[in-house]
C-alpha cells in the first residue's frame, strides 16, 4: 500500500471513531457505541474516580482535537458538509456527559448495573443530539469541524446536567 493510501485509511479510521461510523443505519449511534464501552468498562472494573475523569478528559481532548484538524479532510472525502461517518465528535459529547456524575455505588464492579447506568447515558446523549435542542443546532452551523464538534459537546453538557439533579434526586440530596 502506497503512503498517501495509508494515510487515507489512517485518517479514516480515526475520523470514524475506529470504523464506527461506516456502519449503517445510523451511524451517530453506532458511534456513540465506542465510548459507551469505555465508560462501561471503567464502572465495571470499578476505575477509581481519578482514572474516570482522565480517561473521559483524555477521549474529549483527543476526540475534540481530531475532529477539528481531521473535519475538514473528511468533508472532502466524503463529500458533504457534516458526514455521518464522521462520529468523533460523538465520543467527546458523551464523555462530557459522563463527567462528575454522582453514581450510584452500585454500578461499581457490577457488569449488569455498571451497564444499565452506561444504556442510561447512551439513550439521554443520543435523545439530546438528535433533537439539538438550543444552543446546539445554532453551534451545529459553525464552520468545518468546529460545529461538527461542539454541537456534540453541548449535547453532552445538558446530558450531564440532567444526570447531576437526577441522579441526587434519586440519591434523596
Amino acid at each position: 500500500m502506497e503512503i498517501a493510501a495509508l494515510k487515507t485509511e489512517i485518517k479514516k479510521w480515526i475520523i470514524t471513531g475506529g470504523g464506527l461510523g461506516l456502519l449503517k443505519p445510523a451511524p451517530g449511534s453506532w458511534g456513540s457505541c465506542g465510548p459507551a464501552i469505555i465508560w462501561w468498562l471503567l464502572l465495571w472494573r470499578h476505575a477509581p474516580v481519578f482514572w474516570r475523569i482522565g480517561v473521559c478528559g483524555g477521549v474529549i481532548v483527543a476526540a475534540s482535537i481530531f475532529t477539528i484538524a481531521l473535519c475538514p479532510w473528511a468533508e472532502a472525502y466524503f463529500g458533504k458538509k457534516d458526514p455521518g461517518q464522521v462520529v468523533l465528535d460523538e465520543y467527546a459529547g458523551f464523555m462530557v456527559a459522563t463527567l462528575w456524575i454522582p453514581l450510584p455505588a452500585g454500578v461499581f464492579g457490577n457488569a449488569l448495573n455498571a451497564w444499565l447506568m452506561t444504556a442510561a447515558v447512551y439513550v439521554l446523549f443520543r435523545l439530546a443530539d438528535t433533537l439539538k435542542m438550543p444552543p446546539c443546532r445554532a453551534l451545529e452551523k459553525l464552520p468545518a469541524g468546529w460545529g461538527v464538534l461542539l454541537d456534540d459537546l453541548a449535547a453532552g453538557l445538558q446530558v450531564n446536567i440532567v444526570l447531576q439533579i437526577g441522579l441526587r434526586l434519586w440519591h434523596g440530596g
